[in-house]
C-alpha cells in the first residue's frame, strides 16, 4: 500500500511513466480514500457533503467518480451518470496540481479545467483535496 514516504515519488512516477499513469493514480486515489476513511478529523469534515464528484482526465480516457455521503467515501473507475459535480483535466495538468505546481482554482480561473455543477459542491471538492494533500505532505499516517 501506499505511504506518505512514498507519495512524492509516485507522483515521480506520474509524470515520467505514461504507461503506468493509471495504475498510479489509483493507488494515490486508493491512498486519499484511505485516509478519510480512517482520519476521524477528515470524516468530520466531510459529514455534511451528499455529493456524487466525477473527474474525467480527458487526454487519457480515465474516469473515476467519488461519492462523498454523511462522513463516508466510495471510489469507483468509470463513469457515474447521478454525478452532480464534474471536473476535466488533462494528465499534464491533473500532475501539476498534485505536485502543487498550480492551483487548481487557478487553472480554473485560466480555463484549464472544465467544471459542471455548483458552486459549493466545487468549493467542497477543493476543501476535501486540500486536506488529502496536507495530510499526505506532513507525512501523517493513520492507515
Amino acid at each position: 500500500m501506499l505511504d506518505s514516504k512514498s507519495f512524492r515519488s509516485v507522483i515521480h512516477d506520474l509524470e515520467n511513466n505514461d504507461e503506468e499513469f493509471i495504475t498510479v493514480l489509483d493507488r494515490i486515489i486508493s491512498f486519499a480514500v484511505s485516509i478519510v476513511k480512517n482520519t476521524e478529523e477528515l470524516r468530520d469534515e466531510i459529514i455534511d457533503y451528499d455529493a456524487i464528484y466525477q473527474i474525467l482526465i480527458t487526454d487519457i480516457n480515465f474516469n473515476f467518480w467519488l461519492k462523498i455521503s454523511n462522513g463516508s467515501i466510495m471510489y469507483k473507475k468509470g463513469i457515474n451518470r447521478s454525478a452532480t459535480f464534474k471536473v476535466r483535466y488533462t494528465k499534464d495538468l491533473f500532475i501539476n496540481i498534485l505536485k502543487r505546481d498550480m492551483a487548481g482554482t487557478d487553472a480554473y480561473m485560466k480555463g484549464k479545467i472544465k467544471v459542471d455543477g455548483n458552486l459549493s459542491d466545487g468549493l467542497r471538492f477543493i476543501k476535501i483535496f486540500r486536506l488529502f494533500i496536507q495530510y499526505v505532505e506532513n507525512g501523517i499516517r493513520k492507515i
